[in-house]
């Protein structure tokens, strides 16, 4: 009875040996830093400055009917020359709202009305007023306001 009793001793203090180990090995592997590469990989983009291009009225391209298309669009441009080169100038916003009323007036009802249909302008605009706004750079385009009819 007495060598019995002993093996089932060790056993008991070998597996709570193993608990503690074990829980050592995982607080350790928690509380390890990450390494100076991960921190690199993960560069976060600061938000850049927001642009409002006011309100714009437009006709659509399609033949049949009339359509028209309201909306407030607002740009998110980086660069150190985003605030020089638009800002509140008319001169200098002109050019944009120029470009940006003939991306919109080249759309049919139609292509924006279906699933999808304003991302694929907002990537269009994102391109015509990057090139317009050299060496700024459109971030994201956003609609405050979006109406058609």
């Amino acid at each position: 009875m007495l060598g019995t009793r002993k093996g089932k001793i060790a056993i008991i203090i070998m597996a709570i040996a193993l608990v503690i180990s074990c829980s050592i090995a995982g607080v350790a592997i928690l509380q390890k830093k990450p390494s100076d590469n991960s921190a690199k990989k993960q560069v976060i983009e600061e938000p850049g400055d927001m642009l409002s291009m006011g309100e714009l009225i437009v006709n659509l391209a399609d033949t049949s009917e009339i359509h028209y298309l309201k909306t407030d669009i607002v740009l998110e441009v980086s660069g150190a020359q985003a605030n020089k080169n638009v800002g509140d100038d008319t001169t200098q916003k002109a050019p944009l709202r120029d470009a940006i009323i003939g991306v919109l007036s080249s759309k049919r009802f139609a292509e924006l009305n279906c699933p999808g249909g304003k991302e694929t302008l907002k990537t269009e605009l994102q391109e015509v007023c990057g090139q317009c706004l050299k060496p700024a750079r459109v971030l994201n385009v956003y609609f405050s306001e979006f109406a058609m009819q």
